[in-house]
């Protein structure tokens, strides 16, 4: 922790120039997150006669994680994203390699004043008051994302898959990423990418930017029912807008415990008001393969989680105990499949 203190001060001196030197404090690890650690950490400094306080946060490549990304893409959808008007924390500064902290990592603005765990969302009552509006707000932020254009937004070097190929695209990026960490043979999970060959969802209307993990949970939000931030997007790619859509409406976001959509609003209303936003218009069976392929999804990630524990890049509880996720996610495999 002293050694990480000392070197985001020594990096920040480089990048704020101040009349002195810039002092980290309240650094700690915020838990979670598929690919990254996150730093919470405050920073102050006197420049020019004036004395300066931010709050940032460090995102920064782990010893091993859930799932191999590449921070600079994340760097640059998060900037293209808020230029667009999408609401996230302002990104900083990139660094590729790992010469300031041993790893490359990249610093965003911190929002304060806001909470992310769905379990608030549930219990407390100034948060359940305005659970209505931020459902609404909600939606106005997915469409707002998939309205972005990749050309114009400069994300053009993303791979882009063809209308009539982005299911086939997906499929077979995380099959290669089951080929290479699994532990143990997959009946189930082998079963659900023959089904999600067999059962393509229709050609995508538009090729849009897909956050790929757009979930309560996963967002910042307050009691006057706005949503300050969306977080975490290290599976960003670009593809067909109804991924976005059958990820969000997922059992293992349902933290209600009920048929809502991420404990925000019934699925129908969550799709008239997403179609009434981006003309977008919704089947039932593309929906079905995006929630087959979601669920597929998460249950490769926790595989590649657990491979790295057994492969002892890390040691931590949080991968050792991934394993114990997966049977339920492939029942709901099994359940949505028919079988």
């Amino acid at each position: 922790m002293t050694a990480l203190k000392e070197g985001i001060e020594n990096y920040l001196d480089g990048k704020l120039t101040p009349d002195g030197a810039v002092e980290v404090s309240n650094l700690y690890r915020i838990p979670g997150g598929a690919s990254r650690e996150t730093w919470s950490f405050d920073a102050s400094w006197h420049k020019e006669g004036a004395e300066h306080k931010q709050g940032l946060i460090l995102r920064r490549d782990p010893d091993a994680s859930l799932l191999e990304t590449e921070r600079d893409l994340e760097f640059r959808v998060l900037q293209a994203a808020r230029a667009h008007g999408v609401p996230v924390p302002e990104p900083l500064w990139l660094e590729t390699d790992g010469a300031a902290l041993e790893r490359p990592f990249f610093i965003m603005e911190r929002i304060d004043g806001c909470e992310s765990g769905p379990g608030e969302l549930l219990v407390q009552p100034q948060f359940i008051a305005v659970r209505p509006q931020l459902g609404l707000r909600f939606v106005d932020v997915l469409a707002s994302i998939h309205s972005l254009d990749p050309k114009e937004r400069g994300l053009d070097f993303i791979e882009q898959p063809a209308l009539d190929g982005c299911g086939e695209f997906e499929v077979a990026r995380w099959e290669k990423i089951l080929d290479a960490d699994s532990l143990e043979p997959q009946p189930v999970l082998r079963a659900g990418i023959a089904w999600l060959r067999n059962n393509p969802p229709r050609p995508a209307q538009r090729i849009s930017l897909i956050h790929g993990d757009f979930r309560t949970g996963n967002f910042l939000y307050n009691a006057e029912g706005e949503i300050k931030a969306m977080l975490d997007w290290e599976m960003a790619h670009l593809g067909d807008p109804l991924e976005d859509v059958g990820w969000a409406c997922m059992r293992p976001w349902r933290w209600a415990g009920d048929e809502q959509m991420g404990a925000l609003m019934p699925r129908e209303q969550f799709y008239r008001l997403y179609t009434e936003a981006t003309e977008i218009e919704i089947d039932d069976h593309s929906i079905r393969f995006w929630e087959v392929l979601g669920n597929l999804k998460l249950a490769v990630i926790f595989i590649t989680g657990a491979h790295s524990f057994i492969e002892g890049r890390t040691r931590t509880l949080q991968m050792a105990s991934l394993g114990r996720n997966i049977n339920r996610l492939e029942l709901e495999i099994l359940d949505l499949m028919g079988v």
